[in-house]
């Protein structure tokens, strides 16, 4: 017999027989267990972040920018009809991938990735947290009015697939009048 005091100052008495004892004993030690296998449960099959890849141009000043509205290059046929554009990709991915950046010339964007064959491709491999950073130079000297468009693509069992990033830039070509 187990006495002890309740909140009035008085003394009660706990009467536990063994069969009782081995019962509350065996109800811990089962709640114990369960919610020791649905901790190691739900850490070992918890949705972990597969990471991502991030892909943006930088202006002449290393500056990120969004220009939506106009054009961003103007080319005059025959005189200055390329430019570069810095390119940047990052993997922020728990695992070593291998990259391509397609450059596209299309008049019309409407949909990715633009289907037109690619101007240029560049291949590369990236460990996590580790980018790419390049000056893609590229030449139209064809009077008009382009999108420049730069599509990631990341490989996976053996195949380039799109990873639905992508940058546009704006040029438009035209003839010098002097």
């Amino acid at each position: 017999m187990t006495l002890m005091e309740n909140s009035d100052n008085q003394i009660v008495a706990l009467e536990f027989d063994k069969n009782s004892a081995k019962k509350i004993v065996a109800m811990l030690a089962a709640l114990i267990v369960i919610c020791s296998v649905v901790g190691v449960s739900v850490v070992m099959y918890a949705p972990r972040s597969e990471g991502y890849n991030v892909m943006y141009l930088l202006d002449i000043q290393n500056q990120t920018g969004n220009n939506n509205s106009g054009f961003s290059h103007s080319l005059v046929v025959e005189q200055s009809s390329t430019f570069h554009v810095q390119v940047v990709v990052e993997n922020n991915k728990p695992l070593l991938y291998n990259y391509q950046v397609q450059v596209k010339i299309a008049s019309d964007t409407f949909s990715f990735p633009v289907n037109v064959s690619a101007y240029e491709i560049y291949e590369f491999t990236l460990d996590t947290k580790q980018s790419w950073n390049y000056q893609v130079p590229v030449s139209l000297n064809e009077e008009g009015e382009y999108s420049v468009v730069f599509e990631l693509f990341a490989e996976k069992d053996g195949v380039y697939r799109f990873t639905d990033l992508f940058c546009v830039k704006h040029v438009k070509v035209v003839v010098n009048t002097e």
